[in-house]
């Protein structure tokens, strides 16, 4: 599959290297999210050096990165991949051939898995400090440290404690795609099945082109994902089990916010754990991107907080596969497939289709249409004049204290005006200078809902009006 999306990150990589000084960016993400086919799309047609660190000792990595280099510097023909290269001495004699090299060129030197160096060879980050240190201003090395261990990176390579902390020229988070990107790689899908499947899988670049294009959603759901033999049915707890110690009490506080558990109260409560234990384990988890802290928008009682699975393959793999495991095991996942799209699917897909409403909003703003927007989310709280608690779907603080209030309603059948009228009463909830509305609908609008959002200037947005497109 074609490379697509990143172009921000590699503006970003490009400019950098025209600048032609020592320049060092750390990128970092988690796995699968494409940071080494981002690096391998810069690098195309660059001198470069590319060392792949393993979860191996100090001697192995050692002749990874001298064969690297060797490989750069050959000046005997094509280099024989099978013939034994020279290794240098320590990692101080490599690095120092590389300054040197890039004395007289622009080379990148990439360090992928930047934590396996450094847990097999722990002086690295103090070294390359020196070397950084002493060569920066007569080297023009691109020096490229990319890790997936998201804790190591931002503590040990830039948070503060680090020897490289301030050797950084530059930082750059690599994200699951949005939507809209992950629509680029399902060319010929629908709208409607990119959301779908985007809210099965995510915006991992891995998971999505997992996707049959030629398939139904139901049939993808049923080979793609419910397969026990399928890559995507092994994923969460496999990347649970790379990343943690304890991957039984994360996959126990994963299984309960995804049956309903929200607050951090009734999470330790169904897992059985202390609170204070379960807050350790939610705050790695946040970190992993995989659970989301959420907060009302616009609210000064801060102290109203919900956790929520924010990972679309987790949230889809733990609401669903635990209860259908029988069925699965015995390999009726058509069957569960079936059933799931029948009962369950476009229940499950409201929040997806909320999400993607956020992400609209967020590559519209800055247009005539929507402010530039500081602060979006949700938004819940007490409705005193009708007595009950009040929801709204999107809510989006914009400068000049603009406040932007959405629906998002993801259903079979056309939005009608009581979607609206409810929309205007529980905005009336928030304090705002000035209040923009919007609905989104998956399918439409009834003629009365339209004629009355044209006579109080709410604008009215369709699935097929949000340009989600292969």
């Amino acid at each position: 599959m074609s490379f697509v999306g990143r172009e921000r990150e590699l503006q970003t990589l490009e400019n950098l290297y025209k600048t032609d000084v020592f320049q060092m960016p750390v990128i970092y993400g988690r796995r699968r999210v494409g940071k080494t086919s981002l690096i391998n799309r810069f690098i195309e047609g660059k001198p470069a050096v590319v060392f792949t660190a393993q979860e191996s000792s100090e001697k192995e990595n050692l002749a990874l990165l001298s064969r690297a280099i060797f490989a750069l510097s050959a000046t005997n023909g094509p280099f024989d991949i099978d013939a034994p290269a020279p290794v240098f001495d320590s990692f101080e004699a490599a690095l120092d051939q590389l300054f040197l090299l890039a004395r007289k060129r622009r080379i990148v030197f990439v360090i992928d898995e930047f934590p396996y160096l450094a847990q097999s060879y722990r002086p690295i980050s103090s070294l390359l400090q020196a070397k950084i240190d002493r060569e920066k201003g007569s080297s023009r090395l691109f020096l490229i440290l990319c890790g997936s261990s998201m804790s190591f990176m931002e503590h040990q390579v830039l948070g503060y404690q680090s020897p490289l902390y301030g050797r950084r020229t530059a930082q750059i988070k690599v994200q699951p795609f949005d939507v809209f990107d992950a629509a680029r790689m399902l060319e010929g899908f629908s709208p409607e099945n990119t959301v779908a499947w985007y809210g099965m899988v995510g915006g991992v670049p891995l998971y999505v082109e997992q996707c049959d294009t030629a398939a139904t959603i139901e049939q993808n759901m049923a080979e793609r994902l419910l397969r026990v033999d399928s890559f995507l049915y092994g994923e969460p707890d496999l990347f649970l089990q790379q990343e943690l110690r304890e991957p039984a009490m994360y996959n126990a506080i994963v299984r309960a916010i995804a049956s309903g558990a929200v607050k951090s109260s009734e999470i330790a409560d169904t897992t059985g754990m202390a609170s204070a234990v379960a807050s350790a384990y939610l705050k790695n988890l946040i970190e992993l991107g995989i659970v989301e802290k959420e907060q009302p928008v616009i609210d000064a009682n801060r102290k109203k907080v919900r956790y929520r699975v924010c990972d679309n393959l987790f949230r889809f793999w733990y609401r669903f596969v635990p209860s259908y495991a029988t069925p699965l095991q015995a390999g009726r996942c058509s069957e569960v497939a079936q059933a799931i799209t029948q009962r369950h699917l476009s229940t499950y897909l409201g929040p997806t289709f909320e999400e993607v409403c956020r992400q609209w909003v967020v590559r519209q703003m800055g247009t005539s249409d929507i402010p530039l927007v500081m602060d979006i989310g949700r938004w819940w709280g007490n409705d005193p004049s009708r007595r009950e608690q009040a929801e709204i779907d999107l809510v989006a603080l914009c400068d000049q204290g603009e406040v932007l209030f959405a629906e998002c309603k993801w259903r079979e059948k056309l939005t009608d005006v009581d979607v609206l009228e409810t929309l205007m009463h529980r905005s009336q909830l928030v304090p705002a200078k000035q209040r923009h509305l919007l609905l989104f609908s998956k399918s439409g609008y009834t003629a009365a809902c339209a004629e009355r959002a044209q006579r109080e200037g709410v604008r009215l947005v369709t699935l097929n009006d949000m340009g989600i497109r292969g």
